[in-house]
């Protein structure tokens, strides 16, 4: 067998599956108990990329998916793999003005569909000249798999580092998402770095499938999954009991979580009722994990609470804390191997040493190779020395554990201080009765601007917006303050991955 390095990904889970014994289970559906076993993936794979090359598509078009999270989600993704075309998932909750935006410029020839999705994508194949056939996984998809036409082989393609696998939209967390340009050599470069010591799989390992497949974080770890011939649990979307009950029935040893799922699991009393004891490794990924909430699930959990970094420009992580050693508290780790790691000042572009806050820049394998019909923003994303900006401030220390302050864009300027919103955001949920808490910059004519909370608390507390203030005031120094005011609200606008979406919270000023 060729080397992973020199294998296309088409061939190396063509291989991979093809080995797997017919009976062995990739995913099961929590809510209705259906499965899928490896073999059943990789022949409606096979009969998937068949369909898809009679209909025309090629080495360099596009495949688009728009779905929810599902047993064959990763069936088209596989038959892209196979025929060296690009895959381009987006986010089901989309609306159609969304889609439209999200595919001007990939103009996928095929979508794959739900029910739940097949009218917005009908709609938007009469927008488009581009959108030539659907293919809806409650309808027409049965008829490919229950076909007897499949692809007898693989070819081989040239130089296929360089060529593009997936294109997948940013978070958009800071304005509208950019379509990143990911190729076959990135998703290889991540794929064989998440083992040990930074990931422990095997095919003993069973892990639940809850972030959502469109996006990056979702792709890379069910896909590594599936190369390790590990077993998926799915979840569509996160419930708490269903959650405890996957922990508690599979005996999970290992957990990839959000934030919003690390409070949960901190926080909500439903947790204590189920037996999870079999949990010793935490990794949250998707955004920070606050210093009080990991503490509290390390003492819970009797486990180390890892944190990894990255982002869908860096083909998902590029930062972690290794297996088994406990990581400093706040850090989100050490750079994977082969991976170059600079703290930059944003101003004066000089390289900063330890203890330096500036812009963290990632170079290596891992770096994306564009955002699609947007070459300005490449540009301005990497440099000339082929550096990605992250827009995130960060530092590391005298050891080399890397710790993450904010979002370069997300400071605030009050007066002649910069402020971090996830410094107070961690305070503000060391507080025993809130939850959940969102901090961002209102703009003042004297000061520039000024720090306000957008706070969720406890069901019937009787908090007062005071009361947050002088609980701030206490343990953080004055230009710290939350000068800007309080606000209570029911729920903080969130990605999928439980990333804060600061700028929802600033049009809500």
């Amino acid at each position: 067998m060729e080397s992973f390095v020199s294998q296309n990904l088409g061939e190396i889970f063509y291989q991979n599956l093809k080995a797997i014994d017919a009976k062995t289970i990739a995913m099961i559906n929590k809510v209705n108990n259906e499965r899928i076993s490896y073999r059943e993936l990789f022949v409606a794979s096979l009969k998937t990329a068949r369909k898809l090359k009679d209909m025309g598509i090629k080495e360099g078009d596009v495949v688009g998916i728009v779905s929810d999270n599902r047993l064959e989600y990763f069936v088209p993704i596989f038959a892209c793999f196979y025929l060296s075309a690009i895959v381009h998932p987006t986010s089901s909750s989309y609306l159609i003005s969304e889609l439209k935006f999200a595919y001007r410029n990939s103009k996928p020839k095929v979508i794959f569909t739900s029910n739940n999705n097949i009218r917005k994508i009908i709609e938007l194949q009469s927008y488009t000249d581009y959108l030539k056939d659907i293919i809806n996984f409650d309808d027409n998809y049965l008829d490919i798999i229950n076909g007897d036409a499949i692809l007898e082989s693989i070819e081989k393609f040239s130089d296929c580092d360089r060529k593009t696998a997936a294109i997948l939209n940013s978070s958009g967390t800071t304005g509208q998402p950019k379509a990143v340009v990911i190729t076959q050599g990135n998703l290889k470069f991540t794929m064989n770095h998440l083992k040990y010591p930074f990931i422990s799989y095997s095919s003993d390992t069973v892990v639940i499938g809850l972030m959502p497949f469109y996006h990056f974080l979702g792709l890379l770890q069910t896909i590594t999954i599936f190369n390790y011939r590990a077993k998926i649990v799915l979840l569509p979307k996160f419930e708490p009991v269903p959650f405890c009950e996957i922990i508690e029935e599979y005996k999970l040893s290992f957990l990839l979580i959000v934030p919003s799922i690390g409070d949960f699991l901190a926080k909500h009393p439903i947790v204590d009722k189920y037996n999870l004891k079999s949990v010793k490794d935490i990794i949250c990924a998707g955004a920070a994990l606050g210093y009080e909430i990991q503490t509290i699930l390390e003492k819970k959990f009797n486990c180390a609470v890892r944190q990894v970094y990255g982002m869908t420009e860096v083909s998902g992580i590029a930062i972690a804390c290794v297996l088994g050693k406990k990581c400093k508290p706040g850090s989100i780790g050490t750079p994977l191997s082969d991976v170059e790691i600079a703290v930059i000042d944003s101003q004066t572009k000089n390289t900063l040493g330890a203890n330096e806050p500036g812009e963290i820049c990632v170079k290596g394998d891992l770096v994306m190779k564009e955002y699609l019909g947007n070459a300005e923003a490449t540009r301005a994303t990497i440099d000339e020395r082929g550096f990605l900006h992250t827009g995130d401030i960060g530092y590391f220390d005298e050891e080399g554990y890397f710790f993450i302050i904010d979002r370069l864009k997300d400071l605030i300027k009050y007066k002649s201080f910069q402020v971090s919103p996830v410094e107070l955001e961690d305070v503000l949920r060391s507080h025993n009765v809130i939850v959940d808490a969102g901090v961002v910059g209102v703009p003042d004519q004297r000061a520039g601007e000024l720090p306000m909370a957008f706070v969720v608390k406890v069901k019937n507390s009787k908090l007062s917006e005071q009361n947050v203030i002088d609980y701030v005031a206490e343990r953080i120094s004055v230009q710290k303050h939350l000068h800007g005011g309080v606000r209570f609200i029911d729920k903080l606008p969130k990605s999928s991955t439980g990333k804060l979406l600061r700028k929802q919270l600033r049009e809500m000023i």
